[in-house]
């Protein structure tokens, strides 16, 4: 009879199992759907793609290495070899451009995500808690939000110093209170709806009710502002490696290639010209999806269109 009563149990939960995962399936194509008809989302996402396959192909993609030196062709016109020319010490600005975009995946991808994977949490349990947790948290956001962030960004790339861990791990330190009060105010509307207290009756646990039934319903505009951070994160990326405080030469960053291109702006103005077109056209591509993912997941703007 016991053997009965396990047999049935993992019957049942993989019966639920299954129909939540067809459901999350179900919702990712109806989003998918969503943005392919959204001509800001497929430009968006075109953009972004072929930005990612830059950046995990680059070995495959660029023609030479990204600090492959030519003195002799240095300044170079774009050619039939050197399809956008060459820098100051002759080395191929579309490869380090292609290069260049592993910086900045890398920076805004990870910075973005630890900022999620810290705010979310932090956001949701003290809403739902409540009480002395509640106050304890929104003191640490608001002491942190009570810097303006772009001097906050300096100081602590100043103290620290350039490197790619170090521009991760402060921009992931400004930034992951917005998505905690974001989670908290979804929190707040959400812990009181019945799903909830029914799962509160049948004696679930917090930790359950809080990634269970709470986390997945308060994940939409968490899911949009991430969207949106990344072209925040790949412009800091950039000016912090302009400024001399991120990346260091020789390495392939869209802000070193405008610091030199700066430099040689009367000389070589196509040095500055290609970055600048590759960083605004980066970062328009995360807005406008970021702009279509929203609209595929408010279902009040959704349903027009469908």
């Amino acid at each position: 009879m016991t053997q009965e009563k396990v047999l049935s149990e993992l019957s049942h939960r993989w019966d639920s199992f299954r129909r939540k995962s067809q459901q999350r399936v179900k919702k990712i194509a109806q989003i998918i759907r969503v943005i392919s008809r959204e001509p800001r989302g497929l430009i968006g996402a075109s953009i972004i793609g072929i930005i990612l396959a830059c950046a995990i192909f680059a070995p495959l993609i660029a023609p030479f290495d990204p600090n492959e030196q030519d003195i002799a062709n240095r300044f170079s016109a774009p050619t039939s070899q050197h399809l956008l020319g060459t820098d100051y010490v002759g080395r191929d600005i579309l490869s380090r451009l292609i290069y260049g975009a592993r910086a900045a995946a890398i920076v805004s991808i990870c910075s973005v995500g630890i900022a999620v994977i810290v705010g979310v949490p932090l956001g949701a349990v003290a809403a739902y808690n409540g009480g002395a947790v509640d106050y304890i948290v929104i003191l640490i956001f608001d002491v942190i939000r009570s810097f303006p962030s772009v001097i906050m960004i300096l100081v602590l790339a100043a103290i620290f110093g350039p490197s790619l861990l170090n521009i991760i791990l402060i921009l992931s330190f400004t930034s992951f209170p917005a998505y905690g009060r974001v989670a908290r105010a979804q929190t707040l509307g959400v812990k009181e709806e019945e799903c909830i207290m029914a799962a509160k009756s049948l004696g679930a646990t917090t930790g359950r009710i809080l990634l269970s039934h709470i986390t997945p319903n308060i994940l939409s505009p968490i899911i949009v502002l991430a969207g949106m951070d990344l072209a925040v994160m790949i412009m800091w990326e950039s000016a912090l490696s302009f400024l001399g405080l991120g990346l260091q030469p020789p390495a392939a960053s869209w802000g070193i290639m405008l610091k030199q291109g700066y430099t040689y702006i009367e000389t070589a103005p196509l040095m500055i010209i290609w970055p600048a077109i590759v960083l605004i056209t980066t970062m328009l591509g995360c807005s406008l999806f970021a702009e279509a993912l929203r609209v595929a997941l408010n279902p009040r703007e959704r349903e027009p269109n469908e």
